[in-house]
């Protein structure tokens, strides 16, 4: 089987890491998009170097890569960051991911034709919208700790394993 995986939110806790961030520098909302490219420009490798990831994601991913393929899909792109790619390349290898392969820079129409051109069979993101197009091109999905109408909805790492195991 194919899997494919998105990273920040389904892999690791971006949004705890950004959100703590934001606390550092008493930020609770930005004034205007300046600002908020700013505070990315000045954090995101930062923030990159200290995601942590979710629970049993390494274990899982580990016992998934014995009989399937994993792919790498996400959208990080080097927008705030022209290190980003090399970041996220060395803190998968750091944490020993066993992903086949890495493909960055897919947004959700883009995740979907990427899935569709792999021959993905199972496709893992937090995002609904990412998750509704891939499921267009009639590839099954999980979304990852969030409720959406019609989507199948996985909460931990454990439970991605028990469905594709199941």
């Amino acid at each position: 089987m194919r899997i494919a995986i998105d990273f920040d939110d389904t892999i690791v806790k971006t949004s705890d890491k950004i959100k703590e961030y934001l606390n550092k520098y008493n930020i609770s909302e930005f004034n205007n998009l300046r600002e908020q490219y700013d505070f990315y420009k000045n954090n995101f490798d930062d923030i990159t170097n200290e995601l942590e990831l979710f629970d049993d994601v390494i274990d899982v991913l580990n016992k998934l890569s014995i009989n399937n393929e994993l792919y790498l899909i996400t959208a990080r792109n080097n927008y705030y960051s022209k290190n980003i790619k090399d970041l996220t390349i060395k803190y998968i290898k750091d944490n020993k991911l066993p992903f086949k392969e890495i493909y960055f820079e897919c947004y959700e129409v883009g995740k979907a034709i990427k899935c569709e051109e792999l021959k993905i069979d199972i496709f893992i993101d937090d995002y609904f919208i990412n998750c509704l197009e891939v499921s267009k091109k009639g590839i099954n999905t999980l979304l990852f700790k969030k409720e959406y109408e019609n989507l199948k909805t996985v909460n931990s790492w454990q439970e991605i394993l028990e469905y594709l195991e199941g």
